[in-house]
């Protein structure tokens, strides 16, 4: 269960991270460019995650 937290934890820091990043790069925030960055976002933050779990937990 704890694990599961961590998880989802990380994942949405990684978004939300990555959100802000996008929406600071792309200058004026149209609401398209905040489902195409979530979106964008979403997919970068699973990689990143996919990526550290894959290094540390062997």
């Amino acid at each position: 269960m704890a694990r599961g937290i961590v998880l989802v934890t990380e994942l949405a820091l990684w978004w939300g991270g990555l959100l802000v990043l996008w929406l600071m790069l792309i200058g004026p925030v149209e609401p398209l460019e905040w489902a195409v960055g979530g979106s964008a976002a979403l997919l970068g933050a699973v990689a990143a995650l996919g990526a550290r779990r894959a290094v540390t937990d062997r």
